[in-house]
This record gives C-alpha cells, sequence and structure tokens, in this order.
C-alpha cells in the first residue's frame, strides 16, 4: 500500500481523466443520496472501507471533506496509489469527541494489496482520522497511519488468502470484490453478476476452516476446507456445514483466481433466531 498518509484508503478503479475535487465521479449523483444518512463516525469509518474493498470509490470519495479532497488535488490522484489494493478493514474503532461537530477515531487497519500475480503483501496500521459533521452527516476531514507489520504471503499462502478473502467479502455483502475472485469461467455457471449477488441475499456468514491442500502445480492449487454458511429468513434462521472444494489458478494480470468450487452438504440446523 503506497499512500499510508491518506488514511491508506484503498481501491481497484480505472480512471482516465482527472477530476476537480468538487466533482462527483458518480455523475453528480446528490451527496446525500450516496451513502446512508444517520450514521456515528466510528460507522462512516467502516462505511468508507467497506466501500474502498468493494471497489466504489465514488461513494468513498463523496465521504471526504471538501478540504480532504483538495488534499488530493483530484479525484485521479485519490485513486492512484491503491490500484493493487484486494482488501481495506479497520477494527478497534475508538472516539474522542473533541466538540459537538468534531471527533477523532482511533483504530487498526489490516490492508492487503497484490504485490503480484503470485503474492500478496498484508500490512497492518495503527491509524486516526478526524471527523467532521457537515450538514448533519459525518465526513472524514483528515487521517494518518503508522505501518506496524509488512507480511509477503508466498504463492501458496496467496491463494488460500485469495479463497478466504472471497468469503469474507461474501459476508460483508462486497460482491463486486467477490465476483473479481472468481475466474471468467466459474462466473459464467451464475448467469450474471445479479444472480450471483441475489444468491446471497439471505447469508448472514460465509465462513471457511481446516483448508487443506490437496493438489499443487506452479500455477495451480486444489484447496479443501469446511464451509460454515449462516443464513437467515423471515421464517427461520439456519446454520450449514459443508465439505467444499475450491480450484484456483494463476491468471496473468489478474493473480490467484478461483477457477471452480464444489460444496457438499454435511450437516444443517435451525438456531433460535439472532
Amino acid at each position: 500500500m503506497k499512500k499510508i498518509l491518506l488514511l491508506v484508503l484503498t481501491m481497484v478503479f480505472a480512471f482516465t481523466c482527472a477530476l476537480s475535487a468538487s466533482a462527483n465521479p458518480y455523475g453528480g449523483v446528490p451527496i446525500a443520496h450516496t451513502f446512508p444518512a444517520g450514521m456515528t463516525p466510528a460507522e462512516t469509518l467502516e462505511y468508507f472501507h467497506h466501500k474502498i474493498t468493494d471497489g466504489e470509490p465514488g461513494l468513498a470519495w463523496d465521504i471526504l471533506t471538501e478540504d480532504y479532497k483538495n488534499a488530493f488535488r483530484s479525484y485521479g490522484n485519490f485513486t492512484e496509489g491503491y490500484q493493487t489494493t484486494l482488501s481495506s478493514r479497520p477494527s478497534n474503532i475508538r472516539q474522542l469527541q473533541r466538540d459537538a461537530d468534531t471527533m477523532e477515531v482511533f483504530y487498526l487497519l489490516k490492508a492487503e494489496d497484490r504485490e503480484n500475480d503470485r503474492q500478496i503483501v498484508v500490512q497492518t496500521f495503527e491509524c486516526s482520522a478526524v471527523m467532521k459533521r457537515v450538514y448533519g452527516s459525518w465526513k472524514i476531514d483528515s487521517g494518518t497511519g503508522k505501518r506496524l507489520s509488512r507480511v509477503v504471503l508466498n504463492s501458496r499462502e496467496t491463494a488460500r488468502a485469495v479463497l478466504m478473502d472471497y468469503h469474507e467479502c461474501i459476508t460483508n455483502k462486497e460482491f463486486r470484490r467477490a465476483w473479481s475472485f472468481l475466474g471468467d469461467g466459474y462466473k459464467k455457471s451464475f448467469g450474471s453478476f445479479s444472480a450471483f449477488c441475489n444468491g446471497f441475499t439471505t447469508t448472514v456468514s460465509s465462513v471457511i476452516s481446516d483448508t487443506v491442500n490437496v493438489a499443487d502445480g506452479p500455477d495451480m492449487l486444489t484447496i479443501q476446507y469446511t464451509l460454515t454458511a449462516k443464513d437467515a429468513t423471515p421464517e427461520s434462521n439456519v446454520v450449514q456445514i459443508f465439505k467444499g472444494t475450491a480450484n484456483l489458478e494463476v491468471v496473468p494480470g489478474r493473480g490467484w483466481i478461483i477457477f471452480s468450487a464444489e460444496n457438499k452438504l454435511e450437516s444443517r440446523y435451525f438456531p433460535p433466531k439472532w
């Protein structure tokens, strides 16, 4: 991750012309309509990084104050340093009220970036951000970050991380990023991106564990795992346990991708409503 100063913000987005700092890259959508109203400073920060991870930089951009946008000089500069990022996840968020319209937020950030086609770099940062209330909504006015650790995963660790990230994105409803982890043939099996999203309408969480590499080659890997999927419907909750197998391969320019996966149901139970 290249630009720690600006909240270590990350995204994958191509933009061919520089926009003015006040321009909305989503075509003039009113700012009040670009992110949910009534969020706390901590929720606003989480939403910002959620949109960074999911590859929606226009929505993240609108969560910055005009002064902070001007610090980037252009929307193109805002995205330029973060094109390799796969995820940006804050945790341990603490808030300190400065005045009625100013809040300082402290948090840890875990960021994953694609180092090359076969490696991911995982970094952790100790961060702070100043939040300002603007016309009733909290926005990010400045931010800093101090790197705590940096680990470059080897090729096999990277493949496993991609599979884990895919399911984490499903849990967090970051469907654009999840879709980007799939091979073209696998995408076709869902019919369309909208059909893919609709398949997880009731999903509460999708978590894999007990991963084991069962087939290995220079540019391919087969991983077996246990998948715990939780869903909630108006009628009931359901927890399903699957034994799964995922096949991954290296695609030049995209890195490790999931080109197929199969999950076999092992058990199912219906817990009380959570």
